[in-house]
């Protein structure tokens, strides 16, 4: 993590060049979990500005989930991913069966959950691109802004209650407007099917 602190900073006088290299850190981290996306997110934040750096850590975790998602879509029958169907993979897979939408936005949404199970788990479920995208995005959303707000201004961040409420409006916000998309999505899904018969 330190490396790539350092490369950040480093690149922080060029703007495309650090945009670049902050958006392929947040991809790089889905295929590292060990990498800590939410100090990515911050560290692209406070280089590259609010709006900037909040950007491309989302739309560079995004790609990396949304490809290691298909990987494992396509690959699930190869001995590599096999040995990586443990039990909390199975858990997390029986979660996602039950309630799919709710559990991939909030494994999403919340840095301490295994968002990398999650995207494994995801891969080996009955799931279609389109039902993992949408949950994904505006979790990944949540996550990132929180992450990119906190580090372009952190102790302005703490001593202001008005900011946490913006947090909060948002991320409630955030999941009343996913579900909505969601339902909106599966009409226009429901209404196609219907066409073609």
């Amino acid at each position: 993590m330190q490396y790539i602190e350092h490369i950040l900073y480093w690149a922080g006088d060029n703007i495309v060049l650090s945009l670049v290299l902050g958006y392929l850190a947040a991809c790089i981290e889905s295929f590292i979990p060990a990498l800590p996306i939410m100090a990515i997110a911050a560290i692209n934040a406070a280089i590259n500005g609010l709006v900037g750096g909040f950007l491309v850590s989302w739309l560079g975790s995004c790609t990396g989930t949304i490809i290691v998602f298909l990987l494992v879509k396509k690959l699930a029958h190869k001995e590599f991913f096999l040995k990586r169907r443990t039990q909390k993979v199975e858990n997390i897979i029986n979660k996602i069966e039950r309630s799919q939408f709710m559990v991939i936005f909030l494994f999403y949404t919340i840095p301490v959950l295994p968002s990398s199970l999650m995207t494994i788990a995801a891969g080996f479920c009955n799931i279609k691109l389109k039902d993992f995208v949408v949950p994904l995005m505006f979790g990944k959303f949540l996550m990132m802004f929180l992450a990119s707000y906190i580090g372009s201004d952190l102790v302005g961040f703490i001593q202001s209650p008005l900011k946490i409420l913006v947090v909060t409006i948002i991320v409630v916000g955030s999941y009343l407007l996913a579900n909505k998309m969601k339902r909106d999505m599966d009409k226009i899904y429901e209404k196609r099917y219907k066409e073609k018969k």
